[in-house]
C-alpha cells in the first residue's frame, strides 16, 4: 500500500492487519513514519528498504536516528524490483545499488549491480518513494516548454511560461517541494495574471527577500570561532517498551534549567531586524544582488565594553551615523573611525572601553545604526521570568513620553492613550499598573521645596534639575565642578520606585524581595540609572528592570497582543491621580515649566497655570528661557535641549560669569523625552511634534494642572513622608552626585595642542568675599612660586569670578575643577626641592 494512504487509515482509526513482517519502501520524512508507525500498530519485525546510503537520506536525521533506536532495521543501497509470492507468502525482490553520478537533487544517483538481487520476507509491503510530475497531457493541450527534467519551464520572477497566457507555478515547476512553496508560487502567478489582464504587461518584481541563510554548513565559519562548543542537552523520553500499541508523546521535555542552558546554545546567527532593516529594504528596491565575497572576512569579536551597550562590527557598514550622532546629536562626541586590519571601525576616540570614556549612556547611537551593528540588551526576559513566577508582584509604571508614542502608534486618542497602556500592561501578565506621571508630581513637590530653599538661603545657583540621567551622567564625567548646582532629587523613575518599595510594600504587607518594579520609558540611559549600587540599598534594587517603549512593544508582538483585543482600563490606586504638569515631564521645558507653576504660588499665591512662553535664547543654539515676574520677583529660567547645547552655559558658570538664570532645565536628548533612543525610531518629519502635542493636550484637559495639589501626593505626605525635604524624604528621594572618571576627551586640558603632558590647573575666586579674604595675595604668591620652580609649562592659574555664596569658608580655590582646602597649600615646596 501508499505510504500516505496507510498513515491517512491510522489517523482514522481503521484497524489494519500488518503481520509480524512489515518492509517500507523509501528514504524520506513519510517512509520514516510509516516505520514507526507499523512497530507502533504491533509489528514485530520493520524494516526499511532504501537505495541510497544513510548520508544522502532525505528524512531528518533525528527521525532516522530515533526510528533505529525503536529497533527499526535500515538496509541501505537496496532498491525493489518486484514482489513475487512464494508458498503463500509475499517476498519482495530487491537488487544492490551503487552509487554513480549525482542527479539533479544533487545527491549520486543509484547503479544496480548486476546479479546482486536477493529476497526478503513481507506480511504487508509499504510504498514511500515519492513522486514525479505528470506533464503528458501537455503535449496535446498545452504545448508550453519543459526543462530536462519534465518540469514546466517559466521565467521564475512572472511565473510565465513559454506561452504568454500560460503560468505555471508549485510541484509541476519545482518538482516535489513543500505545500507552503506552492500556495507562495499561486500568489505570485495570482499577482502576475492580474498585472497581464490589467494592464497588458507583467512587471518583474523583486525577489522576495528571504531570511535564510540556508544551512549550517553553507555558514562562514569564522562566525562561530570564538564561540564555545557545548553539547546538546539529552531529551528525556518513555521507554521503548511503553511505546507499544500507542501513540504516546515519546519525549517527556527538558526541566526548567536545562531547557534555559539548551536555549543558550543558540548561535544567534540570524539577525534580529530581518524583516524591519532599512538598509535591506533599500537594497531590495535598487536591486541590489549578493554576491560571495572574493575573500574571507575576518571575524571581529563583539564589543562588550559597556553595561547594555554592544557594538558588532561584523554588521557595521562605516557610516558614521553614530559618531554623528554622539557628537552633532546629543554632545559628548565620544566615537570616531579608526583603522583595524585594513577595516574601518568604530571605536573612541581615546582607545578605553566605553563605559570608561564620558558616554552618557542615552542610548542615541543604537538609533542612528541603520543595521544593528549597535544595539543594546534587552530586559523582557527577565520581567516575562518575573511575570511567570507565582512568588513575585509585579508592578510596572509607565512614563509620560511613553502615551504620546501609543497614541501615534495605534490611533488612540489623547484621553483614551493611559488607559489603552494601562489595559495593555495588564495584558501582558503585569499585576499592578501604575501612571509615571505620578513620580513626576512628586518630584516637582521635592525639587521646587529645594528651589525655594536655595532661594530664600542663598544656597548655590543656578540650580540645575537631576531629572535626566544622561545629564547627570554627563555632568559626573566631564563637568564633576558643578555637582554642587545640582538639584539633589533623585529622578522620577527612582523616585517611584523608592516608594513603591517602601510605601507599597508596607502599605500592602509585601516584602520588598517580593516585589518586582518595572519602569516602562523612553529612555536607555534609565537602564544605566537603575543599575546604580546608590539605588540598591541592602542589595535590593529600587527598580527592578527598564524596559523601553521599543521593548514593551516586542512583548505585545511576541505575545500576539492585537490593539482590538485590549480593554482600556484605569492606573491603579494609591498612585493613581495625576496632574497635567507631571505629564509635561516628557518634552523639553516640561519639568522647569511644572516646577514654576508652584514656585510662583509659593512665592505670591498666585496660581500660574498658562504655558510658558520660552524664547530662543541669539547665540546659543537649542536654548530657551523664560521669565515670570512674582511680585517684583524676577524668576528666570532656561530649557536646555542637547547636552552640546549645555556646554556653552557650563563654561560661562565655571568662568565665574552670572548666566542670570535661577533654574536651568538640562534634557540630554534634543526635545526631551519625546525624542528618547527608547522609542522606535521616527518614520516621519513631523512625529515628534505630534508626540509634544499629545503631551499638551493631556495636559490642558486634566483635572489637576498643578503637582502640589494632587490629592494622592497630599495623602503620601500625609501618611508617610510627613512633608516636603523631611528626614524620610531625603533619605528615599533624594541622592549624592559624585564625580566619575570619564576620557575627558574634550576636556579643557586635552584640548591644549602644545601641552605634551598633562596639565594642572589652579582656579582662583575673585569675588569681593574672596578678595577680602586675601585671594589676590593668593593668586600673586603662588604664580610667583609656580615659575621660581619653573612649573609653569604644567602648572596653570586661572581666576574665575562666582558668587559670594560659593561652598567654602575662606578663599575659593580649586585643582584641576575640584575644589580645595587653602591649607592643602602647603604642600607647594619651599625650595628646589
Amino acid at each position: 500500500m501508499a505510504g500516505i494512504n496507510y498513515l491517512e487509515q491510522v489517523t482514522k482509526n481503521v484497524d489494519i492487519p500488518l503481520g509480524d513482517n512489515v518492509v517500507v519502501i523509501g528514504g524520506g520524512n513519510t517512509a520514516i513514519d510509516c516505520a514507526r508507525t507499523a512497530l507502533r500498530k504491533g509489528a514485530k519485525s520493520v524494516k526499511l528498504v532504501y537505495r541510497r546510503t544513510r548520508e544522502e537520506m532525505p528524512a531528518e536525521p533525528y527521525e532516522v536516528e530515533e526510528a533505529i533506536h525503536e529497533g527499526v532495521e535500515m538496509i541501505f543501497l537496496m532498491a525493489p524490483t518486484k514482489i513475487v509470492l512464494k508458498d503463500g507468502k509475499k517476498k519482495l525482490i530487491c537488487i544492490r545499488m551503487q552509487l554513480g553520478e549525482p542527479d539533479r537533487s544533487g545527491r549520486r544517483r543509484p547503479v544496480p549491480i548486476e546479479g546482486s538481487e536477493i529476497e526478503i520476507d513481507a506480511d504487508t509491503i509499504i510504498g514511500a518513494i515519492g513522486q514525479s510530475t505528470n506533464t503528458q497531457f501537455l503535449y496535446n493541450d498545452l504545448p508550453v516548454k519543459l526543462n530536462k527534467w519534465g518540469d514546466i519551464e517559466v521565467n521564475g520572477k512572472t511565473l510565465q511560461t513559454s506561452e504568454y497566457n500560460i503560468f505555471a507555478g508549485g510541484d509541476c515547476v519545482t518538482g516535489p517541494a513543500t505545500v507552503i512553496q506552492a500556495v507562495a508560487a499561486g500568489r505570485q502567478a495570482a499577482e502576475s495574471m492580474d498585472s497581464f489582464l490589467m494592464k497588458g504587461y507583467i512587471k518583474e518584481g523583486n525577489i522576495d527577500y528571504s531570511c535564510s541563510r540556508g544551512s549550517m554548513e553553507d555558514l562562514p565559519k569564522w562566525e562561530f570561532r570564538e564561540i564555545p562548543k557545548v553539547a546538546r542537552a539529552t531529551m528525556p523520553s518513555i521507554s521503548l517498551a511503553e511505546r507499544k500499541n500507542n501513540f504516546n508523546e515519546v519525549e517527556l521535555g527538558l526541566a526548567e534549567e536545562t531547557a534555559r542552558k539548551e536555549a543558550r546554545r543558540c548561535l544567534k546567527c540570524g539577525c534580529s531586524a530581518r524583516f524591519t532593516c532599512d538598509l535591506r529594504k533599500e537594497a531590495s528596491m535598487h536591486g541590489i544582488v549578493y554576491e560571495e565575497p572574493v575573500h574571507e572576512r575576518p571575524y571581529i569579536p563583539k564589543v562588550d565594553d559597556h553595561p547594555f551597550i554592544v557594538r558588532d562590527h561584523n554588521k557595521c557598514i562605516s557610516c558614521g551615523r553614530c559618531i554623528a550622532a554622539c557628537a552633532e546629536i546629543e554632545g559628548p562626541g565620544v566615537l570616531t573611525f579608526y583603522m583595524k586590519n585594513g577595516r574601518q571601525l568604530v571605536g573612541t576616540k581615546s582607545g578605553l572601553p566605553l563605559r570608561e570614556t564620558d558616554c552618557v549612556s542615552c542610548g542615541q547611537c543604537v538609533t542612528a545604526c541603520p543595521c544593528a551593528a549597535l544595539d543594546y540588551r534587552r530586559e523582557r526576559g527577565k520581567v516575562v521570568r518575573a511575570i511567570n513566577n507565582p512568588k513575585k508582584t509585579v508592578v510596572g509604571f509607565v512614563a509620560p513620553a511613553v502615551r504620546s508614542l501609543i497614541s501615534n502608534t495605534f490611533g488612540v486618542s489623547h484621553e483614551e492613550a493611559s488607559p489603552f497602556m494601562a489595559g495593555l500592561l495588564k495584558k501582558l501578565g503585569f499585576d499592578k499598573v501604575f501612571d509615571f506621571t505620578f513620580a513626576a508630581d512628586l518630584t516637582i513637590v521635592e525639587e521646587t521645596t529645594e528651589f525655594l530653599s536655595r532661594v530664600q538661603n542663598k544656597g548655590v545657583m543656578p540650580q540645575f534639575t537631576s531629572c535626566c540621567p544622561g545629564w547627570i551622567n554627563f555632568v559626573e564625567k566631564r563637568y564633576p565642578e558643578i555637582i554642587p548646582h545640582l538639584s539633589t532629587c533623585k529622578s522620577p523613575q527612582m523616585m517611584m520606585g523608592a516608594t513603591v518599595k517602601n510605601h507599597y510594600a508596607k502599605l500592602m504587607g509585601l516584602n520588598k524581595e517580593d516585589l518586582f518594579v518595572v519602569s516602562i520609558v523612553p529612555c536607555l540611559a534609565k537602564k544605566y540609572e537603575a543599575a546604580r549600587p546608590e539605588f540598591a540599598p541592602d542589595g535590593i534594587r529600587d527598580v527592578d528592570a527598564v524596559l523601553t517603549t521599543t521593548e514593551m512593544l516586542e512583548m505585545m508582538e511576541l505575545a500576539d497582543i492585537k490593539p482590538s483585543e485590549i480593554e482600556p482600563q484605569e492606573f491603579d490606586e494609591p498612585y493613581k491621580q495625576v496632574s497635567g504638569a507631571g505629564i509635561l515631564f516628557g518634552a523639553s521645558g516640561g519639568v522647569a515649566e511644572a516646577a514654576l507653576r508652584m514656585a510662583v504660588e509659593k512665592l505670591t499665591g498666585n496660581v500660574l497655570t498658562d504655558h510658558l512662553d520660552f524664547e530662543e535664547i541669539r547665540g546659543f543654539e537649542g536654548v530657551k528661557e523664560s521669565t515670570v515676574d512674582a511680585n517684583g520677583t524676577k524668576v528666570r529660567v532656561a530649557v536646555v535641549s542637547g547636552l552640546k547645547n549645555a556646554e556653552p552655559i557650563i563654561e560661562k558658570i565655571l568662568n565665574g560669569v552670572d548666566v542670570g538664570y535661577d533654574l536651568i532645565e538640562v534634557m540630554a536628548c534634543p526635545g526631551g523625552c519625546i525624542c528618547g533612543a527608547g522609542h522606535p525610531v521616527p518614520e516621519k518629519v513631523d512625529s515628534l511634534e505630534r508626540r509634544q502635542q499629545v503631551l499638551v493636550n493631556i495636559d490642558k484637559v486634566s483635572k489637576y494642572r498643578k503637582s502640589q495639589e494632587n490629592p494622592d501626593i497630599l495623602r503620601l505626605y500625609n501618611e508617610f513622608y510627613g512633608e516636603p525635604n523631611s528626614h524620610l524624604a531625603h533619605e528615599l528621594l533624594h541622592t549624592h552626585y559624585t564625580p566619575k572618571h570619564g576620557d575627558n576627551t574634550c576636556s579643557p586640558e586635552r584640548k591644549k595642542g602644545t601641552a605634551a603632558f598633562d596639565v594642572q590647573e589652579f582656579t582662583i575666586c575673585m569675588c569681593e568675599s574672596c578678595m577680602q579674604k586675601g585671594a589676590e595675595n593668593l593668586y600673586n604668591d603662588l604664580s610667583t612660586k609656580i615659575k621660581l620652580f619653573k612649573m609653569d609649562p604644567f602648572v596653570q592659574i586661572k581666576t574665575i569670578r562666582l558668587k559670594e555664596n560659593h561652598p567654602g569658608k575662606g578663599v575659593y580655590i580649586a585643582l584641576n575643577g575640584k575644589q580645595i582646602e587653602e591649607p592643602m597649600l602647603g604642600v607647594i615646596p619651599n625650595d628646589s626641592k
